[in-house]
């Protein structure tokens, strides 16, 4: 009873198999964190306002040097 059929030494080594795997996957997923970029978000464009007595473009003033 101590020796292994065929079936049972290639389910030992089947099973072997996929915990290395198991371990291999888990740190993939934890190396590809790292690079995780983050998402972009669409910009809204810039309203402005348009002049007004109040805020106007330009001060209607000369300067001469």
């Amino acid at each position: 009873m101590g020796e292994k059929t065929k079936t049972e030494a290639v389910l030992d080594d089947y099973l072997k198999t996929l915990e290395e795997v198991k371990k291999q996957y888990q740190q993939y997923v934890e190396v590809s964190e790292l690079y995780k970029l983050p998402t972009q978000k669409e910009e809204k464009p810039v309203q402005y306002q348009p002049p007004s007595p109040e805020h106007p473009l330009t001060t209607n003033t000369i300067r001469i040097r």
